[in-house]
């Protein structure tokens, strides 16, 4: 028989009686395994039911393939570059003589740094045309150029200047008729060369008043223009 001690007079006592002979104090219950088991078993399952409540209130954070699939989308789109401008081609024909020309040019070209009145709207714009087997290289601007550092000839002026192909700067000469808002190339089947192969051109200016301007002008997508108003010129003879 097992003794346990009463926990108010410390006399030792039958675990199965009821109360302390001694002291009359009634003996403490002892917990069955049982008991113990139940209780664990209650505790286990509060557990599991409120960790099934989190998994069912949480909102799910799974992307289905779909969304992903825009948002890689929409990405690239925001990382995309602008595209480039590209030159362009026209034609125009003499209704009084029937001669055709066609025409292919960049897009505009500002100064560098902004010019004072009257010159402070000024752009240009460098092109090739052709017409009846001629090719030639102009710079367009859309109004007459007040250059300074020229030397006046019989009907149009000599500008000594320079030019940077890419990264290869060269001296040039320019025409300039007098009064017209074009200066004009010498050597124009070089220059065309120059422009087919190259990506940019800066072109350095003087004008009245001013200290030297810089036109850069973009040339993407020149030689395939070029090839176009050659094809269309080569059918218009």
């Amino acid at each position: 028989m097992a003794l346990v001690k009463c926990k108010e007079c410390g006399e030792e006592v039958s675990n199965k009686a009821k109360s302390c002979p001694k002291c009359g104090a009634k003996a403490s219950k002892k917990t069955s395994l049982l008991t113990w088991l139940v209780l664990i078993l209650i505790i286990l399952g509060v557990y599991v039911s409120g960790q099934s409540t989190d998994r069912a209130t949480k909102p799910s954070t799974k992307v289905s393939s779909s969304d992903k699939g825009e948002t890689i989308k929409s990405e690239k789109v925001q990382k995309a570059a602008p595209p480039k401008p590209v030159w362009v081609t026209s034609v125009s024909k003499d209704e009084m003589t029937g001669k055709f020309t066609a025409f292919a040019h960049s897009p505009r070209a500002y100064p560098s740094k902004k010019m004072g009145f009257p010159y402070h709207d000024v752009y240009s714009y460098m092109g090739v045309g052709c017409s009846a087997g001629k090719e030639w290289v102009y710079l367009g601007f859309n109004d007459s150029p007040n250059l300074s550092k020229d030397t006046t000839k019989s009907g149009y002026n000599l500008i000594k200047t320079r030019i940077k192909w890419n990264d290869n700067v060269e001296d040039i000469s320019l025409t300039q008729d007098w009064g017209a808002k074009f200066l004009h190339f010498n050597d124009d089947s070089i220059v065309i060369s120059k422009i087919e192969t190259s990506n940019t051109a800066l072109v350095e200016l003087q004008w009245h008043g001013e200290q030297a301007t810089y036109f850069k002008y973009s040339l993407s997508g020149s030689s395939k223009a070029i090839s176009e108003i050659r094809g269309k010129c080569s059918k218009n003879k």
